[in-house]
This record gives C-alpha cells, sequence and structure tokens, in this order.
C-alpha cells in the first residue's frame, strides 16, 4: 500500500495532470483562506491545516468561534 502511494506521488511529480492541479488547487484555497482568517484573529497560521482533517475541522472552527481572540483582545 505505501509502495502505491509512493509511486502515485512520483508520477504526479513527473507529470502532473490537469485534474491533479485542480485537486492541489481545491486543496490549497480553503487553507490559505483560513489561514488568512486565522491570522487576522491573532492565531497561528498554522491551525489552518485543521481545514483537511473532516472532523477536527468542524470542532476546530467551533472552538474558534467561543475562544478570546488575540488581535481583538489586545485592541482594547
Amino acid at each position: 500500500m505505501l509502495r502505491d502511494l509512493i509511486l502515485a506521488f512520483d508520477r504526479f511529480v513527473e507529470s502532473p495532470s490537469p485534474v491533479d492541479l485542480l485537486a492541489l488547487a481545491a486543496l490549497a484555497i480553503p487553507i490559505l483562506m483560513a489561514a488568512r482568517v486565522l491570522r487576522r484573529a491573532g492565531f497561528s497560521r498554522w491551525w489552518a491545516l485543521l481545514v483537511l482533517v473532516p472532523v477536527v475541522n468542524l470542532i476546530g472552527l467551533w472552538l474558534f468561534a467561543y475562544v478570546r481572540w488575540p488581535a481583538v483582545d489586545s485592541d482594547r
């Protein structure tokens, strides 16, 4: 299984198809959007990787909605 994953990655690196590039963009856009919001709220951009984990992203969204935001607290 790991060997198949490595071979698929090698094929992607050698000659990515348009579908591969579209899939990569579909992953990158939500991560970049979440990173921008988190940066403005005063959190680390690394939290944006939660977007990739199916259930954890919903829990993270719920937590960020109710926790104090450092950027807002520093403005007061």
